[in-house]
């Protein structure tokens, strides 16, 4: 069975999430609300993220984890 989004990003960590915007934005989930959680991006803005294709660890987050693959 697949994971979810709770399980695969806790609360602290940080991402980056996909808006269609052309670009990944940083954020941090700042909470767990199933099926989702929350991201609190640089900006100040709260986005509810349900899909896993537009989340992801932060890219400085797997650099420094030996330069795992992209989490998305």
């Amino acid at each position: 069975m697949a994971k979810r989004l709770a399980e695969l990003y806790p609360v602290g960590t940080a991402v980056q999430i996909w808006l269609g915007e052309q670009v990944w934005i940083n954020g941090k989930v700042v909470a767990h609300q199933p099926p989702a959680v929350w991201v609190r991006t640089q900006d100040g803005r709260s986005w509810f993220v349900t899909n896993r294709r537009r989340i992801r660890l932060s890219q400085n987050v797997t650099q420094r984890r030996g330069g795992a693959e992209d989490q998305a």
